[in-house]
C-alpha cells in the first residue's frame, strides 16, 4: 500500500503525545499563561466518493454544496472525529461516478461543482473512495431490476467488471497529486439479502438472485482495481451480511421509502454509516475505535467547500 510511513508516523506520534500526557510530562499547559492545544494524528484526510459515501438524508445535511446531499454523520465524519485529523475535507457526492473525479458535476438542484481529486494535493495523508456504482448507471439498473422490471444481468455483469479499470486509474491518479498518501478504496454493503426476501423489498427471492450476483461482482471489482494501483481494500459486503434491508432493527441500510432524518431509500443509515467507518479505521490503526453515537469532528479541522 502506497503512503503509509507517513500515516503511520503521524499516527504514531499521536500515540506518543497522548501517551506522555497520561503518565504526566511536561506540556504547553504547565507553563504560565499557554493553554495546552488539542492533541491530533496530524492527518489531513480526504474523502471521495458517491452517496454511499454521502449519505443523503441522514441527519443534518452539509450546505458546502447543497446539491451533493452530504451529511454531517456519513463515514468519514466518523472517521474524521476518531481519527482526530489536523484537517478534513470532504468531497463526496451524491450521484458521483468516478469521470466526477476529473470534471465538473451537475448536481440533483441543477447546479455544479468542481473535480472531486481538486481536493487531494502533495500535503494529504490519507483518502477514502467509495463509488463506481453509478458508473454505467449500474446502481439504478439494479433498482430497476429488484422492482420486478427484466434484468439484463449479462450486460450488468459486464459493466461492473469494467469497473476495475477506473477506480485503479482513479487511485493512480490520487497518488500522483498525493504520492505519500495512503488510499483505501471502500466497497459496499449489501443492500438487499443474499438469500430469500422481504415485504421491505416486495419481490420474490428470485428476481433479487441477478441483483446480488451483480453487487458481487462490482465489490470484486473494486477490490481488483484497488489492489492492481497499490491501494487497500475495505470489504464492506462480508461484514453487512444479515444488515440488509430485510434485517429489521439490524438493518444498516433504509428501505424502499425516502425517510428525510434517516436516509435516502435502499442507502445506508447513520448506524450503516458507523459500521463503514468502524471497519475502515480497523484497516488504518489495526485497532477499534471509541465508537460515538453521532460523528463529532472539530469544527476546526473542517475544510468548506466551494458552493
Amino acid at each position: 500500500m502506497r503512503g503509509t510511513g507517513r500515516l503511520a508516523a503521524t499516527l504514531g506520534a499521536l500515540v506518543l503525545a497522548t501517551t506522555a500526557c497520561e503518565a504526566g510530562g511536561a506540556s504547553e499547559a504547565d507553563l504560565p499563561g499557554l493553554v495546552e492545544p488539542e492533541v491530533n494524528s496530524g492527518i489531513n484526510y480526504v474523502a471521495l466518493g458517491d452517496s454511499f459515501s454521502a449519505g443523503p438524508f441522514i441527519g443534518t445535511m452539509r450546505s458546502d454544496p447543497e446539491g451533493c446531499a452530504r451529511s454531517r454523520d456519513n463515514y468519514p465524519a466518523f472517521l474524521a472525529d476518531w481519527l482526530d485529523v489536523k484537517s478534513y475535507t470532504d468531497v463526496t457526492c451524491s450521484a458521483a461516478t468516478t469521470t466526477d473525479l476529473y470534471g465538473t458535476m451537475t448536481m440533483f438542484n441543477g447546479a455544479t461543482t468542481g473535480p472531486q481529486l481538486d481536493a487531494v494535493t502533495s500535503e494529504t495523508d490519507l483518502v477514502t473512495i467509495g463509488m463506481g456504482g453509478n458508473d454505467f448507471r449500474i446502481y439504478d439498473s439494479l433498482i430497476r431490476c429488484q422492482s420486478g422490471q427484466p434484468c439484463a444481468v449479462d450486460e450488468l455483469t459486464a459493466d461492473a467488471r469494467k469497473v476495475a479499470g477506473r477506480i485503479e486509474k482513479a487511485v493512480r491518479r490520487i497518488t500522483e497529486a498525493a504520492p505519500a498518501a495512503s488510499v483505501y478504496v471502500v466497497g459496499y454493503p449489501d443492500i438487499l439479502p443474499t438469500e430469500g426476501t422481504c415485504r421491505a423489498v416486495g419481490v420474490p427471492a428470485d428476481v433479487l438472485g441477478p441483483v446480488a450476483e451483480v453487487a458481487e461482482v462490482l465489490n470484486a471489482s473494486l477490490r481488483r482495481g484497488a489492489e492492481a494501483a497499490g491501494a487497500s481494500y475495505v470489504d464492506m459486503e462480508a461484514v453487512s451480511e444479515g444488515h440488509d434491508v430485510c434485517a429489521k432493527g439490524r438493518a444498516w441500510v433504509n428501505g424502499p421509502q425516502l425517510r428525510p432524518g434517516v436516509a435516502a431509500p435502499f442507502h445506508p443509515k447513520v448506524n450503516g454509516m458507523r459500521a463503514v467507518a468502524v471497519e475502515v479505521y480497523g484497516e488504518i490503526t489495526g485497532e477499534e475505535p471509541e465508537v460515538t453515537e453521532y460523528a463529532e469532528p472539530d469544527p476546526d479541522v473542517l475544510v468548506l467547500n466551494e458552493g
